[in-house]
């Protein structure tokens, strides 16, 4: 294959919580890419996915980058609170403790994230429970 084509509206939306709506859109299982795997995230207004967590420990790689489309929260990020909003793009070292705070907010915040690879079991918990429910981290609508 030499390339993927996504349509977001037609990826089967992933929530434990109905704070916080995923999308796996790109990842290995949809593509042959083994670099990189973009999910796309909506946080509900007036939620949080607090407390932060860390993915991996520092220098273990599991890096992963924020790229802000709609709407602004707080986001927590190494003990340090940032104000957020569409257009941001944020990277998150592996490791660092983060979480985002739309409490206070009036509107949903878009957001896609961006990891190299595939995360190992353990690394992502919405990834690993998303592949334990499914069996897959990607499906379609039209899959069940």
């Amino acid at each position: 294959m030499r390339g993927t084509l996504v349509r977001p509206a037609e990826v089967k939306p992933f929530s434990l919580d109905p704070k916080y709506v995923s999308r796996m859109l790109l990842d290995h299982t949809n593509s042959d890419s083994k670099k990189v795997h973009i999910n796309h995230g909506v946080l509900k207004a007036g939620a949080n996915l607090l407390p932060s967590s860390a993915h991996g420990k520092e220098g273990e790689g599991h890096d992963e980058t924020y790229v802000i489309f709609k709407g602004s929260c707080k986001l927590e990020l190494d003990g340090e609170l940032l104000e957020i909003k569409a257009g941001d793009v944020i990277f998150i070292p592996g490791g660092i403790l983060h979480g985002l705070d739309n409490t206070d907010g009036n509107e949903d915040v878009e957001l896609l994230t961006i990891w190299p690879g595939v995360p190992p079991k353990g690394v992502n918990s919405i990834y690993d429970e998303r592949v334990k429910q499914w069996g897959a981290s990607y499906k379609t609508i039209d899959q069940d």
